[in-house]
């Protein structure tokens, strides 16, 4: 009997992202044929269009499974993810009772991983009253309840996004390229990225380091399709191994879906 899972996400890239981490543990994914989408996951089909604005859907979720688990990747809007699972879970119910596991991976931005769980967990323990208060920590089944954790990026106790953990991977697999990016990019000064026309945000150097490579590796190619990229190693065998914060986000999904076969 195939098992339900959901893991939420802030964003393409973090959808990227966890896709390959799951392919890299054997899972296979959905290639979007509706014929063969799994009536489970069809009240995730997206209305278009939505309330009568042209431009404004959510997307489908990617899905990934192997033999006895399916996984929904829901990309949740950004900064709107925590208000968009707490419409989900109240309009379809059985997103959250037929699931074995539900997780979401966001980014700490300039709080503290505390913070940002705290914030998620008030919406969300109505319907799953085991939601964690930490950060990295799954919550086992409880009374038929799905597991539960949250991952906060980049390494459960740092503030930063995504692309700080990416710089990360990117200094083991593109070393070189890494060193002409920041070359280029330092010729910016302070007073430039904080100014028009660029008005940097915080973390948005890493951001664009992170872009400078990509369009250097295969030019054209957004950042989600290279994470995605099997034949990129932003997310890969060595960079799991070499870097510590990609093996605990990896060993954090082991965890939540229960991939005892895989752990260690």
């Amino acid at each position: 009997m195939v098992k339900y899972a959901i893991i939420a996400v802030e964003g393409n890239h973090d959808q990227a992202l966890v896709s390959r981490l799951l392919k890299l543990l054997g899972f296979n994914k959905f290639k979007g044929e509706e014929s063969k989408l799994e009536n489970f996951w069809k009240k995730f089909i997206p209305t278009y269009p939505k309330n009568g604005k042209l431009y404004t859907r959510l997307n489908m979720p990617s899905i990934l499974f192997n033999d006895s688990l399916s996984v929904a990747i829901y990309v949740g809007g950004g900064s709107n993810l925590a208000e968009n699972l707490d419409d989900t879970f109240c309009i379809y119910p059985e997103y959250q009772t037929d699931i074995t596991a539900f997780g979401i991976i966001v980014d700490a931005d300039n709080n503290t991983p505390e913070i940002v769980v705290e914030k998620y967990r008030e919406i969300l323990k109505d319907y799953f009253p085991n939601f964690p208060n930490q950060p990295g920590v799954v919550a086992k089944n409880i009374s038929n309840i799905a597991r539960t954790g949250i991952y906060v990026l980049p390494d459960n106790n740092s503030q930063g996004v995504l692309d700080t953990l990416l710089c990360e991977c990117g200094e083991i697999a593109y070393p070189e390229y890494m060193e002409r990016a920041k070359s280029y990019l330092d010729n910016f000064s302070k007073e430039e990225r904080e100014s028009k026309p660029l008005k940097w945000k915080p973390f948005d150097d890493k951001k664009a380091l992170i872009a400078t490579v990509v369009s250097v590796l295969n030019p054209g190619q957004t950042n989600t399709a290279s994470i995605a990229d099997k034949d990129n190693d932003w997310v890969s065998e060595t960079t799991i191994k070499e870097v510590t914060s990609l093996k605990q986000l990896q060993n954090f999904l082991i965890d939540l879906l229960e991939l005892t076969d895989v752990a260690g």
